[in-house]
């Protein structure tokens, strides 16, 4: 096997080493992370109005439950539904808004990195002729991967019975 062959073997190697370290190991954690503050928001809320609530974070569990369609443990704030239910309709409205506000905090600035970084991409390339951007787009690709993974939880959120946008549209029109 001549030289070049396995030089390039070995960065097949490497790119395909961090896409799978990305995904199934950094990816879950970020998540988690944005969840934290999406419940952290909610719980913040919820004792404004004097309601006891929980949310708790297991880091040994993120990855397998990351994984599982079907889990309810990534992101759950848990409170006694009956002093919930005695709030006012305002007063609902603003708990639920507050996680919403958490996801769309989060949307809008990896955008907003994703958006500068390309210009500067852009500038690097074009302008500069430099085109050693391994880092730069190493670190793009798992923002990237977040943002997708954000944006698709936020419409999952949207559309389960559940969700803090099902709750919010119930709570404005009773």
């Amino acid at each position: 096997m001549d030289k070049k062959l396995k030089r390039d073997l070995w960065r097949v190697f490497h790119i395909a080493s961090f896409l799978f370290i990305t995904i199934f190991f950094i990816l879950p954690y970020l998540v988690q992370i944005s969840t934290y503050f999406h419940e952290k928001a909610h719980v913040n809320t919820l004792v404004e109005f004097g309601i006891k609530s929980i949310y708790e974070i297991n880091f040994l569990e993120t990855i397998p439950n990351f994984f599982n369609p079907k889990v309810t443990k990534l992101g759950v704030t848990r409170f006694n539904i009956e002093d919930y239910n005695r709030l006012s309709s305002f007063e609902k409205t603003k708990i639920n808004i507050a996680g919403i506000i958490s996801d769309l905090r989060f949307l809008f600035l990896i955008g907003v990195y994703l958006s500068m970084v390309n210009i500067y991409i852009f500038y690097k390339v074009k302008i500069k002729k430099n085109y050693n951007l391994t880092w730069i787009l190493a670190v793009d690709w798992i923002l990237f991967m977040w943002l997708l993974a954000l944006i698709q939880i936020t419409v999952a959120n949207i559309s389960y019975g559940s969700g803090d946008v099902f709750q919010l549209v119930k709570n404005v029109m009773c």
